[in-house]
């Protein structure tokens, strides 16, 4: 297997390697600390390894620059923890976990939803031609109210059935 040489600076890949966590002593081993790397972070893809650019929970899970995806991920130590650390984060709730660029998952810190919104949601305008009536009622909820369970925001927002 050949390595591609960054085109960047080696004092820039060093940058990242510790702001990215991409070393061994700084790898994320249980949820609250991936919370925060988030956080510091602002954005990160949620599973990809050294091939796409930018930070990735998965990268910095396993702690080094270099890292591919198995072909047997099912039995990777590395691949199972970063799997249950992202689930666990997500089931937290504290940081916004969803799809926003192109199909690949990634995770944003709260502070920066709105600015993802501005570049990639939709105008209130253009909320009551595209989302259907439920859809609409739950955000209305969610824009009062930030956090909440499903069986809350399902009672508050008058939505019960999975299919709208």
């Amino acid at each position: 297997m050949t390595i591609v040489q960054s085109p960047l600076p080696e004092e820039i890949e060093v940058h990242r390697d510790r702001a990215w966590c991409r070393e061994p002593d700084l790898r994320i081993e249980e949820p609250l600390a991936a919370e925060r790397f988030i956080d510091l972070v602002g954005f990160c893809s949620a599973l990809t390894d050294s091939r796409r650019p930018g930070p990735s929970l998965y990268i910095a899970i396993c702690g080094r620059r270099d890292v591919h995806t198995p072909r047997n991920f099912q039995k990777d130590q590395e691949s199972s923890l970063a799997w249950t650390i992202k689930d666990e984060v997500i089931r937290r709730g504290r940081v916004y976990y969803g799809k926003l660029r192109g199909s690949r998952s990634i995770f944003i810190t709260r502070r920066l939803v709105p600015h993802f919104n501005a570049l990639s949601g939709l105008t209130r305008k253009q909320e009551q031609s595209s989302l259907s009536q439920p859809a609409q009622d739950i955000l209305k909820v969610l824009r009062k109210e930030w956090e909440m369970s499903t069986r809350d925001l399902r009672g508050a927002s008058g939505v019960n059935d999975r299919s709208a």
